[in-house]
């Protein structure tokens, strides 16, 4: 028994020997068994693909120039508008309101223009050397009243301080004047001591200013007296606010006098006050009345010596500024309306009646229904293998199974980055429009960048490329392989390359890109 197994045990393990060995034998002796490719010769086309969006080629967000409160709202989103429509209207009444008066203003100034190439009429002269007449005897006898007028104010500050303030004092108008009453302040008294005398002697100046008056006394010499009566009544006014404080100050008198001296006081005060106000209130009448004298006469002057040219033309100018302005009016009215200058389907509308719109805050949106363009972004390592007119073959998502045709319209000139990529935007137009097409499909391009014809074509698994450059390999007899160059063209999305030198129509190469067996 023992012999017997290990009799099956030694033939167990030649038997594995030899399978060993025959497995050896065999692959050392089998030949492999290639894929070859044959060069063909016919048209071959190289795509680009992409995947885009469609979308309106003309759309536009609207938004009124400047603020106001909304009056009409025209439309709502999906309304179908035409170009030129009224979409939405702010409150422009103030505006109208100015738009009247300023054309009424150019009625104006377009007469006065008219009248002046016409010439003037005698008429006219008389009527304004009667308003020159009048505007002289105007201001003579504003100068007729100028003596009452400072006799007036010398009454009444000569009343305010010898009747009114000097209960205060004893000597009055004498070297020996002194207060009469005691004061806790020795500074209130040397000052209203001290302008006491200076109203003495502004007075006398003042009386002897009026006692020059008389019918000889030129204008010139009146506006003279008139600034000195101003200058006598602040000498007297100072003089006054002293004396009230001299009361303010005073010690050892009953309530009843100091009472009695601020009630005299005070009375003074307010009449040196109404002098002061007629004595300037009669400098400016004057003043304004020489100015009307002198713009009557003017005018005067023009109309006798008729229009001149320049005359006219300044006047004309006039009229330009009218109707500029009326211009501007306008179109401040116009920005009050909002219009859609396309037609198309409204895809917004963020404004209601009552609103207070701001300016430049979109509000309306208008989307071209009739013109949709394809927009996508080329990647680019591939831009320069695209151009305007190329063909492109379109699917959509939203409808399998169906493909359309359009072509390449435009290539923006500046990148777009897109993730920290370069891409460059392209516009696709259909070549004809579909009812079905709607704005955010997304489209899958096929953009046709090259096509030859009648050109040698091979399989692109069949061209070895390396750093040493592009090859086919070539089985010899003897079942070695040996690399011949060639130089290719253009690729298509189908697998096959252009071979533009190296081989010749006809020949067969193996197809290194595919899986090879093995025989005996």
């Amino acid at each position: 028994m023992k012999k017997s197994k290990r009799k099956y045990v030694w033939l167990s393990i030649l038997l594995v020997i030899l399978s060993i060995g025959g497995f050896f034998w065999m692959r050392a002796n089998s030949k492999p068994i290639y894929e070859k490719a044959t060069v063909t010769r016919g048209d071959i086309t190289e795509n680009v693909s992409v995947t885009g969006r469609v979308k309106s080629s003309e759309s536009v967000t609207l938004a009124f120039e400047k603020g106001g409160k909304v009056a009409n709202v025209n439309v709502k989103i999906g309304d179908k508008v035409s170009a030129g429509q009224q979409l939405a209207r702010l409150d422009s009444t103030d505006l109208s309101a100015q738009l009247l008066q300023a054309e009424a203003n150019v009625d104006m100034q377009r007469a006065k223009l008219e009248e002046l190439k016409s010439g003037t009429r005698p008429e006219q002269i008389s009527v304004k050397r009667a308003e020159l007449q009048k505007a002289e005897r105007d201001l003579t006898n504003l100068y007729s009243s100028v003596h009452d007028v400072i006799n007036d104010a010398y009454v009444k500050a000569d009343d305010a301080v010898r009747s009114k303030a000097d209960q205060l004092f004893t000597n009055a108008d004498t070297e020996v004047l002194q207060l009469a009453i005691s004061v806790s302040d020795s500074q209130v008294q040397v000052d209203a001591t001290n302008l006491r005398r200076q109203s003495s002697v502004h007075l006398a100046d003042w009386k002897r200013e009026l006692a020059s008056f008389s019918s000889s006394t030129t204008r010139t010499e009146l506006d003279s007296m008139l600034k000195g009566s101003e200058a006598h009544l602040s000498v007297i006014r100072n003089f006054l606010a002293r004396a009230f404080d001299v009361v303010d100050k005073s010690v050892g008198i009953s309530q009843t006098s100091i009472s009695t001296f601020k009630s005299n006081i005070g009375i003074g005060r307010a009449n040196v006050s109404l002098a002061i106000s007629a004595i300037t209130g009669q400098e400016q009448a004057i003043s304004a009345q020489l100015t009307t004298v002198e713009r009557v006469n003017n005018e005067l002057a023009l109309l006798e010596a008729g229009s001149t040219p320049q005359s006219i033309s300044a006047q004309d100018a006039q009229v330009k500024q009218a109707e500029a302005s009326v211009s501007s009016i306008n179109a401040q009215i116009t920005k009050t309306f909002l219009y859609s200058p396309i037609s198309g389907i409204v895809t917004k509308q963020d404004v209601k009646t009552g609103e207070i719109a701001v300016p430049n805050i979109a509000l309306v949106s208008v989307m071209a229904e009739a013109s949709l363009e394809i927009e996508a972004n080329i990647p680019e390592v591939d831009v320069g293998r695209i151009a305007v007119g190329n063909v492109v073959s379109i699917t959509l998502d939203a409808f399998p199974g169906e493909t359309f045709a359009g072509k390449v319209s435009y290539i923006d000139p500046a990148e777009t980055i897109i993730d920290g990529v370069v891409n460059f935007k392209i516009t696709i137009l259909f070549n004809e429009m579909n009812a079905k097409f709607r704005s955010g499909l997304t489209a899958n391009l096929e953009i046709e960048s090259a096509k030859k014809m009648g050109v040698l074509i091979l399989p692109e698994f069949a061209v070895v490329e390396n750093d040493n450059g592009k090859f086919v390999r070539r089985l010899n007899v003897d079942g070695t392989t040996t690399d011949i160059p060639v130089k290719i063209g253009i690729r298509s999305s189908d697998g096959f390359v252009e071979i533009k030198d190296g081989v010749v129509e006809g020949a067969s190469f193996i197809n290194v890109g595919l899986k090879t067996s093995t025989a005996n």
